[in-house]
């Protein structure tokens, strides 16, 4: 099964006027006790790009009335496919637009392109426990300013007060808080959890759930909301696909605690597993914020890909390595032919490089040649940008790495199980400038390189 589009009209409400300076952030960052088979991935400190966002409540309580109106780029906007009406998104005439409205449950949207934009931006008006009409109403009132979004005082809904004006980050199909990112998968198993932690306090609470597609529940001692995003949208890759659709929805816990908003946001994984998971939270020092970044480069490279590509060819792992600051890994499969791999290069502080992969057509005489490059090192500050990956032709013994100062170290080499009967080899260099050697079985010793691209 290949990739395919996948809209949840979702992102999260977080402002930046007042949520960042006047509030504490000294706060413990929250680590799984218990994360079962998920394993970290990456813990970061995200810069989300931000658009502007206004919104209203009524009172103080997560899961009460609430309006907000964003600027976004996510211009189609569906609900899932496998929502059936009234909760599509369906057309709508307002007063000056042709629109689109849908939701679920207590929540509702209006969404149509931004006349003005040159950027291809959409206002989008969100409601939480508002009737059709009261939404339909305020849509009307929208000043399409594209800096500040707000609605006319005479169509806001009886009761709802302004809260705050500022901006929001969006996320392809988990909107994620900003703040320290952290996210824990399980490739193999389809499995992913983000845990995003950002200082804010009680209206920015409230804010943040204006677009969480829930309702309250008590979590971790407080009143949270439990749910789902009501507006995302992006691709969801193979990693994530799972034969039971209810696994693909992403799943939704957020909540506030001592002073920070924490929103946990997963993938293939049951409610249950996701209420463990929060429940498991604990509050992590320093110290055990570096022993956790250390966990990054043990994560066990099998379960760093799914068990078979977009074309339901299977892969395994058939190099691997690490250093002090990242670890790298490469799957590969061949079937028919045709040949297919992918890479991960998981970092301390940085993201994770999920790609650099490819397929072609595989030919008996490649096991033949001695050295040949399938992820070369390029200029970039990539954490990928340095990391070398090839295989060795069957007639090698040993591959050694030479730079031009002198010095030279030999390349470890994996066993003969790889496809075509290769074995393959991988390290991070030292420059660009480098020189592969190949030591044959009989003695000979040869640099001759062949380059998949």
């Amino acid at each position: 099964m290949g990739s395919f589009r996948l809209f949840l009209p979702a992102a999260l409400i977080v402002l930046a006027a007042g949520c960042g300076g006047d509030v504490a952030a000294s706060a413990a960052l929250l680590l799984p006790e218990q994360p079962g088979d998920l394993h970290l991935e990456q813990l970061v400190t995200s810069d989300a790009e931000r658009d502007p966002v206004t919104a209203y409540a009524e009172g103080d309580t997560p899961g009460g009335r609430t309006l907000a109106v964003l600027v976004t780029e996510s211009e189609d906007w569906e609900q899932p496919y496998d929502w059936e009406p009234p909760y599509r998104g369906k057309p709508l005439k307002l007063d000056k637009h042709e629109a689109t409205m849908g939701g679920s449950g207590q929540h509702r949207w209006i969404t149509w392109p931004a006349k003005t934009s040159q950027d291809f931006e959409s206002i989008a008006v969100l409601g939480h426990g508002l009737s059709d009409a009261e939404l339909i109403r305020a849509a009307n009132g929208v000043v399409e300013d594209l800096r500040r979004p707000r609605i006319d005082a005479a169509h806001l809904p009886q009761g709802l007060d302004l809260v705050k004006t500022g901006s929001l980050p969006i996320g392809n199909w988990q909107a994620e808080l900003g703040g320290t990112q952290q996210i824990w998968t399980n490739r193999h198993a389809r499995a992913r959890v983000s845990v995003s932690q950002l200082p804010g306090d009680a209206g920015m609470a409230v804010l943040a759930g204006a677009t969480v597609r829930g309702e309250p529940r008590k979590i971790r001692g407080t009143t949270g909301l439990a749910g789902g995003d009501l507006l995302s949208s992006g691709t969801l890759s193979m990693n994530w696909v799972h034969q039971d659709r209810t696994l693909m929805t992403p799943k939704v816990r957020l909540w506030r605690e001592n002073g920070v908003i924490v929103k946990v946001s997963a993938l293939g994984l049951a409610d249950h597993v996701v209420d463990a998971f929060v429940r498991g939270l604990r509050p992590a020092g320093p110290e055990a914020i570096e022993r956790a970044r250390g966990q990054i480069l043990e994560y066990p490279p099998d379960l760093l890909f799914p068990p078979v590509d977009d074309e339901n060819r299977p892969l395994r792992v058939v190099t691997y390595g690490k250093n002090r600051e990242r670890a790298w890994a490469m799957s590969a499969g061949l079937r028919d032919g045709t040949f297919t791999s992918a890479l991960r290069v998981l970092s301390r502080r940085a993201e994770i490089v999920d790609g650099g992969g490819g397929t072609f057509s595989w030919k008996p005489k490649y096991g033949r040649v001695p050295l040949t490059i399938m992820h070369d090192v390029a200029e970039g500050d990539l954490p990928s940008d340095n990391v070398l990956i090839g295989f060795a032709g069957t007639g090698v013994r040993k591959v050694r790495i030479s730079y031009s100062d002198g010095t030279s170290a030999e390349l470890p080499l994996g066993p003969a199980g790889g496809p075509g009967g290769v074995r393959w080899f991988s390290a991070e260099v030292k420059s660009r400038s480098f020189q592969l050697s190949a030591e044959m079985k009989d003695g000979k010793v040869t640099d001759t390189v062949r380059r998949t691209r």
